[in-house]
């Protein structure tokens, strides 16, 4: 079985260059407390029509997910339940996620952590979160991808 190094798993990174409407720092890399036997919920909510959008998640262990598992997924809105459940085999202990984007340019599976992305967090009163997410462009958008995650 294949793991994470979990000194390689970043800490939560804030953006340097990219700020929400109301100045707030925009988060480029979340990272969550998790303990081995957690559920997550992953919910997309609503996606902008410029290119595929999704999520990467990993930790240093296993995420189980549609018959799937692995230290690290992504989940893509084209091809990924609208809601999504991933068990936590195992765990150091963090979880770690971005938003990701294909936009079609063959940079590989998939393109993240650019200048100009990052993602606005909202906690919400059930305890989820809200990630309104932008990917590359000269004018933030954080309507790129909008998705929430509960850990239960």
């Amino acid at each position: 079985m294949t793991s994470l190094d979990p000194t390689r798993l970043p800490d939560r990174t804030l953006s340097k260059s990219v700020n929400g409407p109301d100045g707030q720092p925009a988060v480029k890399i979340e990272a969550l407390p998790i303990t081995k036997g957690r559920r997550i919920s992953l919910t997309f909510e609503a996606v902008g029509p410029r290119w595929r959008q999704g999520v990467f998640l990993a930790t240093a262990g296993q995420l189980v997910a549609a018959g799937t598992s692995s230290p690290s997924l992504v989940l893509w809105t084209d091809s990924a339940p609208t809601q999504s459940v991933i068990d936590v085999a195992e765990t150091e202990g963090r979880l770690v996620l971005y938003n990701v984007w294909d936009s079609g340019r063959g940079r590989g599976q998939f393109e993240s952590q650019s200048a100009t992305s990052g993602m606005l967090v909202e906690a919400l009163a059930d305890g989820s979160r809200r990630y309104s997410c932008t990917d590359i462009g000269v004018e933030p958008d954080f309507s790129r991808l909008i998705f929430t995650v509960s850990i239960e």
